[in-house]
């Protein structure tokens, strides 16, 4: 099990596969694209399972949400928004998290990764269409908001993705909505500072109006970290190569999509050389 500062995670995750381990690496596994595609390869040689540590899968709305989507049973989806952010600490602008050379990048690698891994969960990688970085508040050389709109432009019916990450959010928030032909579907809070948990499901009905409400709220408190270490585990005994809810290849997904965002935000280019880019 792997937790340390970002800039550390790729370089401990390929000694750990070295010396024949399974690993459970804590999000986001490295600082770019190119440490994700290195960490494959060395998986495929050392035949060992890597689990990255994207525990949102495991929050009980959220998964029974994502459930709804794939099922089918509410048409295809349309689109998804997303908003997740906090309001740091003083001297949040001080700490590893706001030094590039150590994090990669500010609030759009801190909770936008989360984010990111749950579009692609949900819709599926989806190319970059704009991104908008902001450093208004901290002091620091990384961005404290970041708003992306994901989706095909020259499509007019694929799927499309708008999420928003903010180190400003000054009462902590969570919220998901996703949008089928014929029903909402939203999850508000992960529990403690951001509110228990609360799965909503709008069903629409052939007249429109009024829609059918379904609503689950679950307890407060956060069994992610059981959840998806018992995921692993039991992957691991299974020994089936059963796909992982959260890898590597979901990492690497979403970091490409996070280096889209800052190649179209051209002011956080330095930003990105001092992360060490590419290696």
């Amino acid at each position: 099990m792997i937790a340390a500062v970002h800039d550390q995670l790729a370089d401990l995750v390929e000694l750990a596969l070295a010396a024949g381990s399974h690993v459970l690496v804590e999000k986001p596994a490295g600082v770019s694209t190119a440490q994700m595609e290195r960490l494959i390869e060395c998986q495929r040689t050392a035949q060992r399972l890597v689990k990255v540590g994207f525990n949102h899968r495991f929050h009980p709305g959220i998964a029974r949400a994502v459930a709804e989507v794939h099922s089918g049973r509410h048409g295809e989806l349309m689109h998804l928004r997303a908003r997740y952010g906090h309001g740091g600490r003083p001297g949040y602008d001080r700490e590893w998290r706001a030094e590039p050379a150590r994090s990669g990048g500010g609030e759009l690698v801190d909770q936008g990764m989360h984010l990111l891994d749950l579009s692609n969960w949900i819709a599926g990688p989806l190319p970059l269409h704009a991104a908008m970085l902001r450093t208004q508040f901290w002091d620091a050389e990384v961005e404290d908001n970041a708003a992306l709109l994901l989706g095909e432009p020259s499509s007019r019916t694929d799927p499309w993705a708008m999420l928003h990450v903010s180190w400003t959010e000054w009462k902590n928030l969570f919220s998901l909505e996703i949008y089928c032909l014929t029903a909402k579907i939203q999850v508000d809070g992960l529990v403690r500072s951001y509110g228990p948990q609360r799965l909503r499901i709008y069903t629409m009905g052939p007249e429109l109006g009024p829609p059918a409400l379904e609503e689950v709220h679950y307890p407060d408190v956060d069994h992610t970290w059981t959840a998806e270490w018992e995921h692993l585990a039991d992957a691991v005994v299974a020994a089936d190569e059963r796909t992982l809810l959260g890898d590597l290849h979901s990492a690497r997904d979403a970091w490409e999509q996070v280096e889209a965002a800052y190649a179209a935000g051209g002011a956080y280019a330095e930003m990105r050389a001092l992360a060490g880019a590419g290696q």
